[in-house]
């Protein structure tokens, strides 16, 4: 990430979250952090904004996470996707993995190993 400021995008219909990430990332000047609670419109932000790394929920109502990440893999075939679920059947996580997952975490999650994560995926 040199000089640059790189576009971070976390789709999540639970705004606490949305709320504790956006706090997090505040902090950091070379990431832009956009948010969206739901699916449809975190799609539009993606089209517009061409973020490098998108975090998403899986479970989110209207439009769930792996829905979501099939389009937007088509949209943005560079972009490095992290999925975020309190939800998992034992199926998940090979589902996603056929997709094309970057990186997957069950809530509750450890943020530390979230945040590295992501600062690692925003450096490549």
């Amino acid at each position: 990430m040199s000089g640059e400021q790189a576009t971070l995008l976390m789709i999540d219909d639970e705004e606490d979250l949305l709320y504790q990430f956006e706090s997090l990332f505040r902090s950091f000047e070379n990431i832009r952090f956009l948010t969206a609670s739901d699916a449809k419109t975190g799609i539009a932000i993606a089209r517009k904004e061409q973020p490098r790394v998108i975090m998403l929920d899986y479970r989110m109502p209207r439009m769930d996470g792996e829905e979501a990440l099939k389009e937007l893999k088509a949209l943005l075939p560079e972009c490095k996707f992290i999925v975020m679920t309190g939800w998992e059947d034992g199926l998940t996580r090979d589902r996603l993995e056929r997709i094309g997952v970057d990186a997957y975490f069950p809530k509750p999650f450890n943020l530390e190993e979230v945040l590295n994560k992501i600062l690692g995926f925003l450096k490549t």
